[in-house]
């Protein structure tokens, strides 16, 4: 059975966090995190280690046999941990049917396997990332964080070879895209190569923030609302206007 989860753990006076764990957003909320897994073992003992966090609340705990499209809507969770490996044969299927039930949420997918092929077939179903069940609690949670914000999450080499291929094979192309000023059309292009708003701001010497205001004109303009979006669009070929 699914449970939902109401209340959240607050941190005692003088307590601090531990070394790695990611601060609360600007507004003090937790972030809703729903985890879909299959062993209820592992799902539980991994909802404890996450609820245990400052910066996450566990919003619902689902098994294959839930209705986790209704959880999600019911829960307003932001972010589904989705268990690539437990969740059935189809993955990229419940992936894409979930991203259309609940549109609100992000889903980060927790794998054994996190080459290349893995992350471009969960990025082309909807999801928005992919970490390794090998990974450290910290990252898991920096990874959580960073999809809820917009960012694509995966294996540096793996992200960037998924998404270049995915800009080759995509048939939109990206003929009606001429209007992009030079600085967007620099930014699309590595927004594309898998880099996060922060190192692109460092590599064009501009402010995080900058690099955001030109990324939603990027948005506004090509009618899109993601990265991933962004990549599908052909991001190498896009030209600034004359």
């Amino acid at each position: 059975m699914a449970k939902q989860t109401a209340s959240k753990r607050r941190s005692k006076p003088g307590e601090q966090e531990a070394p790695g764990t990611e601060s609360k957003d600007s507004t003090g909320v937790p972030l809703r995190v729903a985890v879909a897994s299959g062993p209820a073992l592992y799902r539980e003992v991994l909802c404890q280690a996450l609820d245990a966090e400052s910066s996450v609340e566990v919003s619902c705990r689902a098994s294959p046999e839930d209705d986790i499209g209704q959880l999600l809507v019911q829960t307003r969770s932001q972010v589904l941990l989705f268990d690539y490996e437990a969740l059935g044969p189809n993955g990229e299927g419940l992936i894409a049917r979930l991203r259309r039930r609940s549109p609100g949420t992000r889903i980060l997918v927790l794998a054994a396997r996190s080459g290349p092929e893995t992350v471009e077939r969960v990025l082309r179903a909807g999801a928005s990332g992919l970490v390794g069940k090998d990974s450290r609690l910290a990252t898991l949670v920096r990874a959580l964080r960073s999809v809820a914000a917009g960012e694509v999450w995966a294996n540096r080499r793996a992200t960037a070879q998924a998404l270049e291929h995915l800009a080759e094979v995509s048939n939109r192309g990206a003929a009606s895209n001429g209007h992009l000023t030079e600085r967007e059309a620099e930014i699309a292009r590595w927004v594309g190569r898998g880099l996060r708003n922060k190192e692109i701001a460092a590599r064009l010497s501009i402010d995080e923030k900058t690099v955001k205001t030109h990324l939603n004109n990027v948005f506004r303009k090509l009618r899109i609302g993601s990265r991933i979006e962004l990549a599908l669009q052909g991001v190498r070929e896009l030209r600034p206007k004359p």
